[in-house]
């Protein structure tokens, strides 16, 4: 744990406000509100951006393909016939990585020319990540097990099992660290990623908030099990958020819980988050058949672009 935690805090000794309290006063602005992106769509989810302000997204339940958002914000067909993606990111290599659910596979997609490669086949993706070396870990929430994929050598093997349900992945800002959601239970689990790869130092980092359990009543509150945490990412001030059944979940650099960010009132549930945008100043999350945005005072990371070592200064 003390090598963990050290390897978290070294990213910050630059700013010493990471030490104290991270209030989602720093985060959200007053008077911002939700703003509809996308509605009508079956089950969206696998949000992502690109260094130009675009946002991407797919309809699981669309035969379309995947689906762009460009500003100002006009939603379009970006590449037919990539369907049934349930997580992409993409890579130093500017291609588009993404676990196709339904065909049980992790593919690369070249945006210049469409072509579809399969990197994994036979598998249980879910969710996935893509450091600046090019090395790919995705969930396979069946399985237990985080899956590592060497992009460049094609090298496939088992990166960790034990979760009882790892579902949303992310990097920490200098790409040290690995964490992923655990939909059926209360942590996210984080790992120090060693220089060729592997994942050590498993701890439950961060405890997601839970509802009340209705069915058990007592002095002290009984808590349901899980919060069904799924889909997360983080900032450029690397804070951590999960998308979840209460909210947006928001957890500082060192773990601790400093809020939760509610959805719209008229969601069915939440899927996952990310930003994008101008500046990457927009939260966005995937609310099964809907799309939303946030502005907020900070701004979000691109995996793609490499290590981020300097975080900005804070906003009071």
């Amino acid at each position: 744990m003390k090598k963990l935690t050290t390897t978290l805090f070294g990213f910050f000794l630059a700013n010493l406000a990471t030490a104290q309290d991270m209030p989602l006063s720093q985060v959200l602005i007053p008077g911002e509100d939700w703003q509809l992106v996308s509605n009508h769509n079956g089950f969206t989810d696998a949000p992502t951006a690109d260094g130009e302000g675009n946002f991407y997204f797919s309809d699981m339940r669309s035969d379309l393909g995947l689906l762009k958002v460009a500003p100002p914000g006009k939603v379009h067909l970006y590449l037919e016939g990539a369907t049934g993606i349930s997580g992409m990111k993409f890579g130093p290599d500017g291609k588009l990585y993404a676990c196709r659910a339904k065909a049980g596979e992790v593919v690369v997609i070249d945006p210049k020319s469409s072509e579809m490669k399969v990197l994994a086949k036979d598998v249980r993706p879910n969710d996935l990540v893509v450091t600046h070396k090019g090395y790919l870990y995705f969930t396979e929430t069946p399985k237990k097990q985080v899956t590592f994929i060497n992009t460049k050598t094609g090298e496939i093997k088992i990166a960790d099992q034990g979760i009882t349900g790892p579902n949303g992945i992310c990097l920490s800002p200098d790409q040290g660290t690995l964490v992923v959601s655990d939909f059926r239970g209360k942590h996210c689990w984080a790992f120090r990623i060693e220089p060729d790869g592997t994942l050590k130092y498993k701890q439950p980092y961060m405890t997601m908030r839970r509802k009340p359990d209705p069915t058990k009543r007592d002095i002290l509150p009984n808590f349901q099990p899980s919060c069904k945490g799924d889909g997360m990412i983080t900032d450029a001030y690397g804070r951590y958020y999960v998308a979840t059944e209460l909210g947006v979940q928001y957890f500082d650099p060192a773990g601790r819980i400093s809020g939760v960010i509610p959805g719209p009132p008229d969601i069915k549930g939440m899927t996952s988050v990310t930003f994008a945008g101008q500046n990457l100043e927009y939260m966005h999350i995937t609310c099964f058949d809907k799309v939303y945005r946030l502005k907020t005072k900070t701004r979000g990371i691109l995996y793609q672009d490499g290590p981020q070592n300097h975080p900005p200064k804070l906003t009071k």
